[in-house]
């Protein structure tokens, strides 16, 4: 009954009780107020008592009920709340008791684990998710970490390596917190995957341990390109001195192919570093084929077969030949990896011309003619999973050691710099192939056929030489001397602006871009070149590239002569300065069109055709 009712039902009776006692007492004395009605009065008043206890009785039952229904009710809001939280979370939430039994396990977990609910409720937690030779380890610091919960009202936060149940590692960061039901604990447990982020933590120190090697190694390489400067310029004179002395010949030679090993080597420790220009040239793909196809043959396994897919009309193409060897030893090496039992190694080369969509597709440069150049081997292939990943720097899929994951990703950079495009196919159990698309050579970019390399032409011109190493200054003066010309030689950039100031007379700038005293030579020859755009510039470094310190500005495109040199270098690329037409406003004039390379181009595409025809006549 509702409250209400219950206290109109008490005052109903209490009137009635009143009424019927007064009445009774009226009936046995008559009219007035005498004994019998103080009688029926208190009588009245012992119902009202009781009726009151009664109530007051009833009103704590009901509010009682009332409170636990609240409390009922609450809990259940809270349980559903908690719930709503789990399931919302993005962590997984499992929890079990003091001994690792799971008491609850959420879809997350599930999605973590790969365990389903009915499977992991009841079971071993331990036995469940830690690899066997851990788990008494495992166990021992649970019952360490108790304690330390029951006493850490806040949780305890740590990582644990769990396996999945097709079993691969999972590193996992737990949150753990005790609570106390009745006379048992309850451990509950939000657990997140963090394999990914320690593998991007780990990748970023490595990069910028590789960033920082880089810059240490291009530093080396660029003070010991300095000193190789001097030595390779240095002995063509002692060898033009001694050419009569056959033994001193053979020494200076000696001395010069040890130079030549020293400048190769820095070469190498520039291209790692990334600080190494690309040097294009037309390049025969099938040639380098055939000579990597003979390395690969004396230092592979005999059980890997290499069977080579040449085009006998190959077109040439344009790019840097030393990288693209090193792209595809790269490519051949990981084909060998992939194939620990045996197998083949197939080269290929096609040519191929692309349309708009066509090059989009192989991420290529621009639509036109490419030569393509496929490696495909019989190995173990690549996941589809990380097929799209293959190319991310750093990313390796072979054991801690024995690769950086660097590999392919210096192959993609190469053939995108050349202006080229790659591809990858690949099926588990069936091989990969990848295929590399390089711009073909136009024939404009041949020299001229008067042209001789070998030929060593000086000037008459005044060099203005910049150069903050003291005995590179002192050689590079010697040769310009000897090869002609006049030369005013600066310290570093604050001198070399002095001279101009003065208005001492010069037609070319020689400098080198990295020197001391705050202003390169880059930030130099922009500042010369403003106040005179008509002055001509050539950059010098022990870099071959360095975007940071790379012509811009107001000399753009200004050619760049790599230390170091010989003779012979220095004097061509003094003349491809000096000898660029140029009109009054310093901009250069664009030579007179020539037939002569779409001529060669022609005859090229006809005496392949003709061979095509001839072949298929047969």
């Amino acid at each position: 009954m509702k409250l209400r009712g219950l206290l109109t039902l008490a005052m109903t009776t209490q009137v009635v009780v009143t009424v019927a006692a007064l009445l009774v007492s009226y009936a046995v004395t008559g009219p007035g107020f005498g004994i019998a009605q103080i009688v029926a009065l208190l009588a009245s008043a012992s119902v009202a008592v009781l009726l009151a206890r009664l109530c007051a009785a009833r009103i704590a039952g009901l509010q009682e009920k009332h409170i636990a229904a609240q409390q009922a009710q609450a809990r259940a809001d809270s349980a559903q709340m908690t719930q709503a939280v789990i399931k919302a979370a993005l962590d997984a939430f499992i929890q079990t008791d003091d001994s690792g039994i799971v008491l609850a396990w959420s879809f997350q977990a599930e999605a973590l684990t790969g365990w389903s609910r009915p499977e992991a409720i009841g079971a071993d937690v331990v036995e469940l998710l830690v690899a066997e030779p851990l788990r008494a380890g495992f166990r021992q610091r649970m019952m360490r970490l108790l304690p330390e919960l029951s006493d850490a009202p806040i949780g305890i936060r740590f990582e644990v390596s769990l396996v999945h149940r097709n079993g691969d590692e999972i590193l996992t960061e737990a949150s753990s917190t005790a609570l106390r039901v009745g006379d048992r604990t309850i451990i509950n447990n939000f657990v997140k995957d963090v394999t990914q982020k320690r593998a991007s933590e780990e990748q970023l120190i490595q990069s910028q341990k590789m960033e920082a090697v880089g810059q240490l190694t291009g530093g080396i390489a660029h003070e010991f390109n300095n000193m190789l400067t001097v030595i390779t310029g240095t002995i063509e004179i002692l060898a033009d001195a001694v050419k009569d002395s056959p033994p001193l010949a053979t020494i200076t030679k000696l001395i010069s192919e040890a130079a030549d090993r020293g400048a190769a080597l820095t070469s190498s420790l520039l291209s790692f570093a990334r600080k190494q220009a690309l040097r294009p040239a037309e390049i025969d793909v099938n040639d380098l084929l055939e000579e990597l196809s003979k390395l690969l043959l004396a230092t592979f396994d005999k059980k890997i077969e290499i069977v080579r897919k040449l085009n006998g009309n190959i077109w040439l193409a344009f790019a840097d030949r030393g990288q693209l060897s090193s792209a595809l030893l790269n490519l051949a090496i990981n084909a060998r990896d992939a194939m620990p039992d045996g197998g083949k190694l197939t080269p290929t080369t096609r040519n191929v011309v692309f349309g708009v969509r066509e090059a989009v597709a192989v991420g290529a440069g621009y639509a036109g003619d490419y030569v393509e150049i496929e490696v495909a081997d019989t190995g173990t292939g690549i996941p589809q999973a990380i097929v799209e990943r293959i190319f991310d720097p750093f990313f390796s899929t072979k054991e801690v050691g024995k690769g950086t994951g660097l590999g392919l990703s210096m192959v993609f950079g190469f053939v995108k710099q050349s202006g080229g495009g790659i591809k990858v196919s690949s099926e588990e159990g069936h091989g990969t192939i990848f295929t590399i698309y390089l711009p073909k050579a136009e024939s404009s970019a041949l020299r001229p056929a008067s042209y001789d390399a070998r030929k060593i032409v000086g000037g008459t011109e005044t060099i203005l030489c910049v150069e903050d190493d003291r005995d590179v200054r002192q050689y590079v003066t010697v040769q310009l001397k000897s090869l002609g010309y006049k030369v005013v030689p600066a310290a570093n950039a604050n001198e070399a602006l002095a001279i101009a100031a003065d208005g001492t007379p010069f037609d070319l700038l020689f400098t080198d871009i990295v020197m001391t005293g705050g202003i390169n030579g880059r930030e130099l020859a922009d500042q010369m070149v403003t106040a005179r755009p008509s002055l001509r510039v050539l950059f010098t470094s022990g870099y071959a590239h360095d975007s940071q310190h790379a012509p811009g500005g107001a000399t753009r495109g200004a050619p760049l002569l790599t230390k170091p040199y010989r003779k012979a270098e220095l004097a061509r690329m003094l003349r491809r300065s000096l000898d660029t037409a140029v009109d009054a406003a310093g901009d250069a004039i664009p030579t007179p069109y020539s037939v002569q390379a779409d001529v060669e181009g022609f005859l090229r595409r006809q005496a392949a055709e003709d061979i095509g025809s001839t072949r298929s006549q047969e």
